[in-house]
């Protein structure tokens, strides 16, 4: 999508400048593992490796049994992207309705929001009930999680639209809907794409938090079948779902820099 006239271009940042802001987290990830191998952090929290095992125990459970962790892994992923996309879309779409329908906003408003504080603990054996052991129950919680921070974000961005932009389409006697595809929609997706970027991360959560109760694979499965057992395997499936929730939140975060730059600019990104 083109960006708004006036918007400056995106400027592409130096090699160096990158170098620079990846520097810091690297050198304290790596510290950190470091110190975590050498067993300084279980010293520090008086623990023991059967409790936390190092990186090279949680490294030898993955090439043990591979297949499982990464087969699991993807059977994970495959939910919270199917639930993201679910509650992510019926969340614009719910934000879409509350900016053109004021008395269903006041009504319904408080009722979206509120379903961020539904506990995924209780509320996961519920859906259970409801449809069974199967994928679908997993898609259903990780779409109740992330489906109130898109309302909150995606209204607050259909609403943050320039007055006088609206006047001039006002004047034009632009339809409803062309003033929603061409002005607010456009104006919104910096703010939507700052919810998807929540719901990439709580979306893993969600289904493996799910898959402890009603799944018959997946990596949470894994971990709950393991935890008393094998608990390095356990520490490593929790170590590929973290890797796949980050690697799901920077692509979201490319499809951004693509479809936004003006927003990315103007933050100096």
């Amino acid at each position: 999508m083109a960006a708004p006239e006036g918007a400056a271009a995106a400027p592409r940042r130096p090699w160096g400048a990158r170098g620079r802001t990846l520097l810091p987290p690297l050198l304290i990830g790596g510290a950190v593992l470091l110190l975590w191998q050498a067993q300084v952090i279980h010293g520090l929290l008086q623990i023991q490796t059967y409790q936390l095992p190092i990186p090279s125990q949680i490294l030898e459970s993955f090439t043990r049994r591979p297949r499982d962790l990464w087969i699991g892994g993807w059977y994970t992923l495959g939910e919270a992207v199917a639930g993201l996309a679910c509650g992510a879309g019926l969340g614009l779409l719910t934000a879409g309705l509350f900016v053109q329908f004021d008395g269903l906003r006041r009504s319904l408003m408080p009722l979206a929001a509120a379903t961020n504080a539904i506990p995924i603990v209780a509320f996961a054996p519920i859906v259970t009930l409801w449809l069974g052991f199967d994928q679908p129950s997993r898609i259903v919680v990780v779409a109740v999680m992330t489906f109130a921070p898109m309302v909150v974000s995606a209204y607050k961005g259909l609403t943050a639209v320039d007055n006088q932009a609206l006047d001039l389409m006002y004047s034009y006697a632009a339809p409803a809907a062309a003033t929603f595809r061409k002005l607010r929609l456009p104006s919104s997706l910096p703010y939507v794409f700052s919810a998807l970027k929540v719901g990439a991360t709580a979306s893993m959560i969600g289904a493996v938090v799910a898959e402890f109760f009603n799944s018959a694979g997946g990596i949470g499965k894994l971990i709950a079948n393991n935890i008393r057992g094998d608990f390095a395997l356990a520490w490593c499936g929790v170590v590929i779902v973290t890797a796949m929730g980050l690697g799901l939140y920077g692509a979201i975060s490319l499809v951004e820099r693509l479809v936004v730059p003006w927003d990315i600019s103007r933050r100096g990104r």
